[in-house]
């Protein structure tokens, strides 16, 4: 917000008495629950959404036409027959008769015909860093506005889809892994309201605590979508890349990412340069992707279903 930022060095946060840390926590609190008080009585302001809305006007259209064309993925146990094992199937006792070893039929998982409708929704989680490295580091590459920009994308390309996709949008940061900022079925429904969760955004990454919960963020957002029924179920985790700094290894993160095998789990980076790179090479194959430019966003989208289209079969 055009204020000057110092930031202190390792040495001197350790330094730092607990008291005078948690002291600052509370100033902290204190001053997100008067920003957010704020947000809550402030008037719609038009300017302010444009400024994260019209970058990502054309791609907002790419995004609904991707969202739009994605099939149902949900199988269905049926019975199928010409089977070597199973239950005899009475249709087959002549061909058994006949020396016919396919005689037999069983349940299985079968996928959904391509012109079949979707009965269920898709569960869709997207777990944004909100952590104060990304307002201490805007200045320099935008990353938070980014971040913003790709949340408004979102919220515009899934509005209206509400019979398709069941979604909800969470923070992480050092005050927690799961910062609710839209709930599955409570979608934001107008731009007033999508700002509302654009500056709350913005405002808890200005003044929540360091720290770091990607880790959990990431169990807590694949547990989080899968505990209602779906069509399929995706995860989009946002990050930094500032993972090295909290010894947070690829490895652990790429087992929270595929913690359930019927969700599909993913890490976006969108900062962090040769550190993105190495994060999202290092994590299970498909599962890490980087993302520098919003631009690109509708296009990993794509690509996410895309995949997990192959997955299925």
């Amino acid at each position: 917000d055009g204020n000057d930022i110092m930031q202190l060095s390792d040495e001197e946060k350790a330094n730092i008495s607990e008291e005078a840390k948690e002291a600052a926590r509370e100033m902290g609190q204190a001053e997100l629950a008067k920003k957010l008080g704020d947000i809550d009585m402030s008037a719609y302001e038009s300017e302010l959404y444009d400024r994260f809305y019209e970058p990502v006007a054309a791609e907002i259209d790419q995004l609904r036409v991707v969202l739009q064309g994605v099939e149902a993925r949900s199988h269905e146990r049926e019975w199928v027959g010409l089977q070597s094992f199973g239950d005899l199937d009475d249709n087959r006792l002549v061909d058994g008769a006949a020396g016919d070893r396919l005689i037999y039929r069983r349940r299985a998982d079968v996928p959904p015909d391509p012109a079949s409708p979707q009965t269920k929704p898709k569960r869709l989680r997207f777990v944004l860093d909100v952590s104060g490295s990304m307002y201490r580091f805007n200045s320099l590459d935008r990353r938070l506005e980014r971040c913003c920009q790709m949340a408004i994308m979102v919220m515009e390309a899934l509005d209206g889809f509400g019979d398709k996709y069941s979604w909800s949008i969470a923070g992480h940061s050092g005050d927690g892994p799961v910062i609710p900022f839209v709930d599955y079925g409570q979608p934001p429904t107008d731009r007033a309201e999508r700002l509302k969760v654009i500056r709350k955004m913005w405002a808890h990454s200005q003044y929540c605590m360091s720290g770091d919960y990607t880790l959990e963020a990431a169990e807590a957002g694949v547990e989080s979508v899968a505990e209602s029924e779906g069509d399929d179920y995706f995860v989009l985790l946002l990050s930094d890349a500032n993972l090295k700094r909290y010894a947070i290894h690829p490895n652990d993160l790429g087992d929270a990412l595929t913690s359930n095998d019927k969700v599909k789990a993913y890490a976006l980076f969108i900062a962090g340069g040769k550190e993105a790179d190495r994060l999202a090479s290092a994590l299970p194959f498909g599962r890490g992707l980087v993302c520098m430019d919003t631009k690109d966003l509708p296009g990993v989208v794509k690509e996410i279903f895309a995949a997990a289209s192959l997955e299925n079969y």
